[in-house]
């Protein structure tokens, strides 16, 4: 079921998408609405504000981890806005998505919109390669090393929820976040305008923690997800993402991946339409919500494939992500050097 590029002549058979003919649609479906974007913002967290009133209000001890496992999700969700930010199609004004970005989704998450977008360009600029940050990265943390036997997968997303590969997960985001940037870790410098803006929610964060005394749920409900149940639903939609472990081909449209999900996978996993993840990077300037459109009309060139760059669900028991990264390890690529840059093919994006 799955196929790799292994040679020219599969190289030759991979489709490419046909940006010339699908222009027009690219255009319509790139029309940012400010209304759409800042209406999925309000519902994280409205489910936000509503987890922890569910724990206010029922007061037991099985609340709290019910309120956590929600608010892990709409955590999930708003790096995926901050993610819109990032291309500059979160709202149509992009000093204003810079800043509501920053405030509402990156700043909480302990992250800053402008060092995400300058690691994820490089992303998109040069995806699979050794200059690809994300790629680079998992090549040297084993964690990220699949397949595995489903035992020693599980034992993976477990030590996520546990928060024992927190270290891990810290030292990728540290060029993303303020500090990290403050002590040059991360690019581009740090702006008068976001030293502003970080400082005024610091104040508004520390102002109601004082006022309400809520100190403890902000750490247990708040501060414990972002390092331990979050980062589960992250690696779990990463690997269906883009292929790990393996060695490159030089093929995009092989190596990144569109997941159909269930409605609780991508409530939970892949929120916002994050899981059509090829039909992003083929249309970079398409926001979220116009991305199953896009999705369609990939089908329709005949380019996603079963088993190579579509898959219908994270957990299922065919054409999955868990049957994808639990499979036979003769089935793994074995490791080789990083090929040369020259040998890679363009970007899908210009």
């Amino acid at each position: 079921m799955y196929a790799e590029v292994v040679d020219e002549a599969d190289t030759q058979f991979a489709r490419r998408v046909d940006r010339q003919a699908l222009a027009a649609i690219t255009r319509e479906m790139s029309e940012v609405k400010n209304g759409r974007a800042l209406w999925a913002l309000a519902c994280q967290w409205l489910g936000i504000a509503a987890s922890f009133t569910f724990v206010a209000v029922v007061d037991r001890w099985w609340a709290w981890p019910i309120a956590a496992l929600l608010i892990a999700s709409r955590q999930h969700a708003m790096l995926a806005l901050m993610h819109e930010a990032a291309h500059y199609h979160f709202l149509s004004n992009r000093k204003v998505g810079d800043v509501v970005s920053d405030l509402l989704c990156a700043f909480p998450l302990n992250m800053t919109t402008v060092g995400y977008r300058h690691e994820h360009m490089l992303h998109h600029r040069y995806v699979n390669t050794p200059q690809d940050p994300y790629w680079a990265g998992q090549q040297t943390d084993r964690s990220w090393h699949f397949p595995r036997t489903p035992l020693r997968a599980t034992a993976v997303f477990m030590m996520d929820a546990l928060g024992l590969y927190a270290p891990n997960h810290l030292k990728v985001v540290l060029p993303w976040t303020y500090w990290g940037r403050l002590a040059r870790k991360g690019q581009p410098k740090i702006s008068a305008a976001e030293h502003v803006r970080y400082w005024l929610y610091v104040a508004a964060l520390v102002t109601v923690l004082v006022t309400t005394g809520a100190w403890l749920h902000w750490l247990v409900l708040w501060v414990l997800p972002t390092t331990t149940v979050m980062m589960a639903f992250f690696r779990m939609r990463a690997l269906g993402e883009h292929p790990v472990g393996e060695t490159p081909k030089g093929d995009e449209t092989r190596e990144t991946r569109d997941v159909t999900g269930t409605a609780l996978e991508n409530f939970f996993v892949a929120p916002l339409n994050v899981h059509y993840h090829l039909t992003h990077h083929a249309f970079p300037s398409v926001p979220f919500y116009n991305l199953p459109v896009m999705h369609k009309e990939l089908e329709k060139a005949g380019l996603l494939e079963d088993g190579v760059n579509m898959f219908d669900s994270y957990l299922g028991r065919e054409n999955s992500i868990r049957e994808y990264i639990t499979r036979a390890p003769k089935a793994a690529a074995v490791p080789v050097a990083a090929p040369q840059p020259e040998s890679m093919s363009q970007p899908l994006h210009s």
